[in-house]
């Protein structure tokens, strides 16, 4: 396998993805919503001090009760992680290969000297690439965290490693959609209904009868992104996000080999 040539498809895709018009809107669209995600809760974060201050009569550092990482931090990374996500991250894997089945462009890169491992790779890298990118904007915050309050750094990484791992998994299920249809709407759909399924599902079968509940908290993928963004770095969870990405990686480039046996 020649890791050379995924890294050149890893590029190409991002940025095909970015520098495109719909790429930008995407990202705009993302940052847009980000911002205003975290610039809502700096506000309530400012109101939760007062209020503190008002109760204790005094005004500390932070006030008791009153932690930038509750207030802000965690909150924009499960939004952005668990609400914004399902819905972007579609719009970025949708075209991976359904766009190249579509116009018969994945045929011509099928007969070249490519193996499907590399191409698979570089789809995939690139699909990341593009979704980090969009996540530049977090490091922004960073600065604004720094100058208004004394965030615990530590914390926030571990909570900005748990939105790129979650990233990984929900791009990996992009792209394996992407492989078994040929229309990028198509996918898109499909992968924004997985992704409803796999956020949501956990929650229903938490009344169902006690290994049911268990099965679900082992597959709660929520569950354990909200550990990464209060701060908790578990590394059964990290297992369990890369793992889980593994097999989807296996499990499209399984897909693909049937795609290049139909033709």
């Amino acid at each position: 396998m020649n890791l050379g040539r995924s890294y050149k498809i890893a590029v190409r895709e991002a940025r095909g993805l970015l520098w495109s018009t719909g790429g930008g809107l995407i990202v705009g669209t993302f940052w847009a919503a980000t911002g205003l995600i975290f610039t809502l809760n700096l506000f309530q974060f400012e109101r939760g001090i007062r209020l503190a201050a008002q109760q204790a009569s005094k005004l500390q550092s932070g006030p008791a009760g009153v932690h930038i990482n509750d207030w802000v931090v965690s909150q924009t990374f499960d939004l952005t992680g668990g609400v914004l996500f399902i819905f972007f991250i579609p719009l970025l894997t949708m075209r991976a290969f359904a766009e190249e089945r579509r116009t018969g462009n994945l045929e011509l890169l099928m007969s070249q000297p490519l193996a499907g491992s590399e191409l698979l790779i570089g789809k995939l890298a690139g699909s990341v690439l593009a979704l980090v990118s969009c996540l530049s904007i977090f490091l922004v915050y960073g600065v604004v965290l720094g100058i208004v309050s004394t965030p615990d750094w530590t914390a926030t990484l571990v909570g900005a490693l748990g939105l790129v791992l979650l990233g990984i998994l929900f791009t990996s299920i992009g792209t394996l959609l992407s492989v078994l249809t040929r229309s990028p709407i198509e996918a898109a759909v499909l992968t924004l209904g997985i992704l409803l399924l796999i956020v949501t599902g956990p929650a229903m079968m938490s009344n169902g009868p006690e290994w049911v509940r268990g099965m679900a908290e082992f597959l709660s993928v929520e569950g354990r992104f909200r550990d990464f963004s209060h701060g908790v770095f578990d590394l059964s969870h990290v297992a369990f996000f890369l793992g889980s990405s593994l097999l989807l990686w296996a499990a499209s480039l399984r897909g693909l080999d049937i795609v290049r046996w139909q033709g």
